[in-house]
């Protein structure tokens, strides 16, 4: 699952702050106001079983989100392919975040800072990722197939969708393409005349 960045600073800065290890964390967004901490624990109990031991380190109100926040701390390090990404509460479902593994944070930051810029979000992503690998709803029983529609107008949108298909990277012209090499040789000259 990706986070927006907002959401794993809110995790870093809440471990910070108690001094736990934020790699061995949860935090849970979107419980109710009126979601007591007994009940609260109750509803987290079976969802966060297959993690182990955990103890609800703090909660705290959101007022952007006008919902409360809890930072779960583990015992044991965290087992990715097991952390639920929701957990259907009180009010509805309460989204899961956790800090992703060492290698993907960079990426993630990048790409986060690439589609604010473009005024887009992950869920954004998601969304449009889902649409094109499953164009069609699977009923039960029915194998999923990832073999897409071919278009059937000339608008470039796939069948039975509205949305327009992702086209691929646009061919340089020879014309681009020899300006680059060119540019290329002159940098290379110009730094070979600077080491003389």
């Amino acid at each position: 699952m990706v986070f927006g960045v907002q959401d794993i600073a809110l995790l870093e800065h809440g471990c910070k702050a108690l001094e736990v290890d934020s790699y061995k964390s949860l935090l849970i967004l979107g419980i109710p106001e009126d979601c007591s901490h007994q009940e609260f624990e109750d509803i987290i109990r079976a969802p966060l079983k297959p993690l182990g031991k955990f103890e609800v380190a703090s909660q705290g109100y959101l007022e952007e989100d006008r919902s409360k926040a809890a930072i779960i701390r583990l015992a044991e390090d965290l087992n990715y392919d097991v952390v639920p990404r929701e957990i259907k509460g009180k009010g509805g479902m309460w989204r899961v975040v956790y800090m992703p593994k060492w290698q993907d944070i960079e990426f993630l930051t990048k790409l986060n800072l690439f589609l604010r810029k473009e005024g887009r979000t992950v869920e954004d992503v998601a969304r449009i990722l889902r649409q094109e690998l499953c164009p069609t709803p699977v009923g039960p029983g029915e194998p999923l197939s990832l073999e897409r529609e071919e278009t059937a107008d000339k608008g470039g949108t796939a069948v039975g969708h509205g949305t327009p298909r992702l086209k691929g990277p646009a061919k340089e012209s020879k014309a681009e393409e020899g300006k680059k090499k060119n540019k290329k040789s002159r940098r290379r000259q110009q730094a070979s005349d600077k080491r003389l």
